[in-house]
């Protein structure tokens, strides 16, 4: 029983292989090689030109010109290289303009300078020709060495200050007078309490016998110079004192209590 139906099932698939039933059959013709190579060669050349067409042609089909963008492409080449030139050129006016307003400002500073002295001397010219004009007027000079228009004011530095003073030799005359000229500083501390009186000499008693300058004047001679004292101190007063040489002794003095 079970063989029959085997031999059945069997038959069936035959059938339907060979039957009506079957699957359907297409018949073509077959072309030759050569035909079919040159189909595909038309249809690559056909896209190929489609596709250089597209690509050089893709700046008029967006409305953008290939020419005018190269003229403005070159126009913005040189306004650049134009540019650069004149940046160039301004950079170096400038730091020329730079250079001469250095050289101007270290002029005027200079200058002030210049007019700062000019205007201190002027002052000491305009003093000792109305010490001139009174000797003059008076006829004659106070017999002996003095010392006069003894000025002292604070300078720059703190502790700094600054003294004018005009020497003169009245009577006889016979020599130039050959010393030097010693400062003495007294000063005491800043603040409340009664500190000590201090002193220091300008130049001490060792530089009076060794590097201190000479003075040497007949009639008059103006003297000018500069004494420093330690800083939180108050000057209270200042001494001249004229040293004769060669022994060096006291021959003039004036005070000045500030």
């Amino acid at each position: 029983m079970l063989s029959e139906m085997k031999l059945r099932g069997a038959w069936r698939k035959v059938r339907a292989r060979i039957g009506i039933r079957s699957d359907r059959m297409a018949i073509r013709t077959q072309k030759p090689w050569y035909l079919q190579l040159a189909w595909y060669g038309l249809i690559l050349g056909v896209a190929g030109a489609v596709a250089w067409y597209l690509i050089d042609n893709q700046y008029r089909i967006t409305g953008f010109n290939r020419a005018e963008a190269t003229a403005e492409i070159n126009r913005l080449k040189e306004e650049n290289s134009r540019l650069a030139r004149e940046f160039a050129l301004t950079k170096t006016l400038l730091n020329e303009r730079e250079g001469q307003l250095k050289v101007e400002k270290a002029s005027l500073e200079e200058f002030t300078r210049n007019l700062s002295q000019l205007q201190e001397e002027n002052n000491g010219l305009k003093e000792d020709l109305g010490f001139l004009r009174n000797i003059m007027s008076s006829g004659s000079v106070p017999d002996g060495l003095a010392i006069t228009n003894l000025k002292v004011e604070p300078d720059a530095s703190p502790g700094e200050y600054r003294y004018r003073l005009l020497l003169t030799q009245g009577g006889q005359r016979k020599t130039d007078f050959k010393g030097k000229l010693q400062v003495v500083a007294r000063f005491q501390a800043q603040g409340p309490g009664n500190a000590a009186l201090q002193s220091m000499n300008f130049p001490s008693d060792a530089e009076i016998r060794t590097t201190a300058p000479m003075l040497e004047f007949r009639f008059y001679q103006k003297v000018d110079g500069r004494f420093t004292i330690p800083e939180g101190m108050s000057l209270k007063s200042v001494q001249v004192r004229l040293l004769a040489a060669p022994n060096f002794d006291m021959r003039a003095q004036k005070s000045l209590s500030l």
